[in-house]
């Protein structure tokens, strides 16, 4: 697609499909150093694009054509077909660099997304037991929060057998976070087979909700998955039950007609639910891929400002094209903004949020007992 600028969301998606190759010479530089931790083919690294607007891109072995970094005048920039602008490279948070340096089941199952810390569980055996110990993981999250790497906890469920979903396992994890810091805890995972759990699942403590169309976005993990209208039916109950613009979901684009995503899109924001279209490196690039994207993000601008949904719980993601960046991929590079700042920058309007978020969680818990209750249940 010929462009008359370079667009931001334009190299992204080109970073992500791409991947990304650094000269050799230029690893021990302080500005690349800091975001790599051993520089090998296949390693991720973290690029600020503009304010707020970031992306993660594979390294590729050194002698790949492609796009590269280069330093000139004392400025990372980076070099590809779609344009070439300045960039600057997110370091990896010590604590973050010693996990993964330790190569420990638990370094394999966290990453950060943004300042989202994401911790990556699956059921084990019978009974409630995780993937890592909860002592572990409040511990993870103590160092992240004490280095200031991230301000949003997502905890990430595979696919259980469970007719919860394995979210039953989850309650003593929520609990202790949220007792032991002031934080957002946000659930992605399959929906459980009773709607009625959705409301424990909030009554538990979580502030934000994901149920992602087809399971989790480039995954194959799970051995089961759940059919397109049960996904439907529980992102729509969960957006009656969670706080307006806290239930989300990812769509995966694939071979079906752009027009379908469109009207996915306009299903899903009506019912009240956030979508997050998931940018894939599927080696397959397509000539009008990225007209195409901006298209849905045109689209998916107005189906929010028509349904009035607040994006103020969404945060900046690396591999994402959300409702709040889409400026990035439609407007002038220089211009484009988030469309609102995210409840998590703010203290006053994480303070004010949570204040919120609590008493509308004890109201509703409130009311879901009572209707328990004059039920004889």
């Amino acid at each position: 697609m010929v462009m008359d600028k370079t667009y931001h969301g334009q190299i992204k998606l080109g970073l992500i499909q791409r991947g990304i190759t650094i000269p050799d010479l230029l690893q021990g530089v302080a500005e690349i150093s800091g975001g790599l931790c051993s520089g090998e083919p296949g390693e991720e690294i973290t690029l600020s694009l503009a304010g707020d607007f970031i992306v993660k891109a594979v390294l590729n072995p050194s002698e790949k054509l492609g796009p590269k970094l280069v330093f000139h005048e004392d400025r990372l920039r980076l070099h590809m077909t779609e344009g070439e602008i300045d960039v600057n490279i997110i370091p990896i948070p010590e604590f973050l660099k010693r996990q993964l340096k330790q190569r420990t089941p638990i370094s394999e199952n966290i990453c950060l997304d943004g300042y989202c810390l994401n911790i990556f569980l699956r059921s084990i055996g019978r009974g409630k037991k995780l993937s890592m110990p909860v002592e572990a993981i409040l511990s993870v999250i103590q160092s992240a929060f004490e280095e200031g790497a991230a301000d949003l906890v997502q905890l990430n469920m595979d696919f259980s057998e469970e007719t919860d979903r394995g979210f039953s396992r989850l309650v003593p994890l929520v609990e202790a976070i949220k007792k032991r810091f002031n934080t957002f805890v946000a659930l992605k995972g399959f929906p459980p087979l009773n709607h009625s759990t959705i409301d424990l699942i909030y009554a538990s403590g979580f502030d934000i909700i994901d149920f992602p169309l087809g399971g989790f976005s480039g995954s194959v993990k799970s051995k089961k998955m759940m059919t397109l209208k049960q996904v439907h039916s529980a992102l729509e109950y969960a957006a009656g039950v969670f706080q307006p613009g806290t239930v989300w979901t990812d769509l995966a684009l694939g071979k079906e007609p752009h027009i379908r995503y469109m009207e996915e899109i306009d299903r899903l924001v009506d019912m009240g639910v956030v979508p997050l279209i998931f940018l894939q490196r599927d080696g397959v690039e397509k000539p009008d891929s990225y007209r195409e994207l901006v298209e849905l993000a045109e689209h998916m601008d107005k189906a929010i400002q028509r349904n009035r949904l607040p994006l103020k719980w969404l945060y900046p993601t690396c591999r994402f094209l959300s409702p709040l960046d889409t400026r990035f991929f439609t407007e002038d590079p220089l211009q484009a903004r988030l469309a609102v700042t995210p409840v998590y920058r703010s203290g006053l309007g994480k303070t004010t949020s949570a204040g919120f978020a609590a008493l509308r969680r004890k109201l509703r818990i409130r009311n879901v007992s009572d209707s328990f209750e004059s039920a004889g249940l």
